[in-house]
């Protein structure tokens, strides 16, 4: 696999963590929002996505990392597919409540 060079990486971290941001901020106003019992189909679902976007940045971030870690072959295997089971259990959470 080519190694990427740093300019895609920052620029690829740049877009996940700014997405991340949105996500959060979203996803903070709607807690707050839920907490003076405002609550509705629109802002489950806003939630909902919120959610997800999370979980993308976060498999991204993560596989990245899981890519460029420098472990024994048997433990990086054992940690990539933990990772996937625990991603695609946690997406599967969030669109199951969706």
């Amino acid at each position: 696999m080519a190694k990427a060079s740093k300019s895609t990486t920052i620029s690829l971290f740049w877009i996940v963590g700014l997405v991340a941001f949105i996500s959060l901020m979203l996803g903070g106003t709607i807690f707050f929002l839920q907490l003076a019992n405002i609550s509705g189909g629109i802002l489950n679902t806003l939630q909902s996505i919120c959610h997800i976007f999370l979980i993308v940045c976060a498999a991204i971030a993560g596989f990245i990392w899981l890519t460029n870690v420098r472990w024994n072959k048997t433990v990086k295997v054992v940690f990539m597919v933990l990772f996937i089971i625990f991603a695609v259990l946690a997406l599967v959470g969030v669109v199951k409540a969706f």
